[in-house]
């Protein structure tokens, strides 16, 4: 499997929740997100400034206006799209090998 964005698989079929019901389903894709949204954080976290690091989670933690927030990406996070769609596709290539039993994602468990 090469990787590559365009590439999708179904989580849920992948780890066996075919069958699962749908607050399970929920929940799995929930954590699959959080996991994927924490890693972009972090990312972001990395190379902004102390103030502007606070500033950012202001931004989301006062739930300001998206223009503010899109103003903020735009002048200091412009490869923000980039950042998303590298830890999307990490989390996709990592669970896919958890899949295949190589190692487990972090902040998602996996079902018994």
């Amino acid at each position: 499997m090469s990787g590559t964005p365009a590439q999708t698989y179904n989580l849920l079929s992948l780890f066996g929740m075919d069958t699962a019901s749908d607050a399970e389903k929920d929940a799995f894709l929930t954590a699959a997100s959080e996991a994927v949204l924490t890693a972009v954080v972090e990312r972001i976290d990395e190379r902004l400034s102390e103030d502007k690091r606070e500033e950012f989670h202001r931004l989301f933690e006062d739930n300001e206006p998206d223009e503010e927030k899109a103003a903020f990406f735009k002048e200091y996070i412009p490869d923000f799209g980039e950042i998303v769609l590298e830890e999307a596709t990490r989390f996709n290539r990592d669970a896919v090998a958890q899949a295949a039993g190589a190692r487990p994602i972090d902040g998602v468990s996996q079902p018994v």
